[in-house]
């Protein structure tokens, strides 16, 4: 009967090499593009949404029995405001029934998922403690032609 083991013990040299080479090789790296950290931030505050938040706002953010975190009056309120307004009313009075309860990051996340689907402006690299004072530059009416 053959000896199977001489095949393999070949492979040893081999192996090692390329676990050798592996360890010095630094893994590649994808950058990240700056919408994919924003994109996760959303997600994951769509997520915390849904289990904290639509039971009283709605799935579709309409209200329930709590007001609206969509449409005209809320984006009229919330549009000339950087995202600490409504970042701050979440962190400190919601939810209602279990005021404190989320964490500063799903405080954030929220914040950052409800500007999204609102269509109002999120700051560059997404909603973060060194970004909720960021304002959005105020539109500049276009000089009218006609005059």
């Amino acid at each position: 009967m053959p000896d199977v083991r001489a095949p393999a013990l070949l492979l040893l040299p081999l192996l090692a090499s390329l676990s050798a080479l592996a360890a010095t090789t630094p893994a590649p790296t994808t950058p990240a593009t700056p919408g994919a950290a924003l994109t996760e931030q959303i997600a994951r505050g769509e997520t915390t949404y849904v289990l904290a938040c639509a039971m009283c706002h709605g799935d579709r953010l309409e209200g329930v029995s709590a007001m609206a975190l969509s449409g005209e009056d809320f984006h009229t309120l919330y549009r000339p405001l950087p995202p600490r307004a409504l970042h701050d009313l979440i962190r400190d009075t919601m939810p209602y029934d279990r005021r404190g309860t989320l964490s500063a990051q799903e405080v954030l996340d929220v914040t950052a998922y409800l500007l999204h689907e609102n269509g109002l402006p999120i700051p560059d690299g997404g909603v973060r403690t060194d970004t909720l004072d960021h304002t959005a530059p105020e539109s500049v009416p276009q000089d009218d032609p006609a005059s």
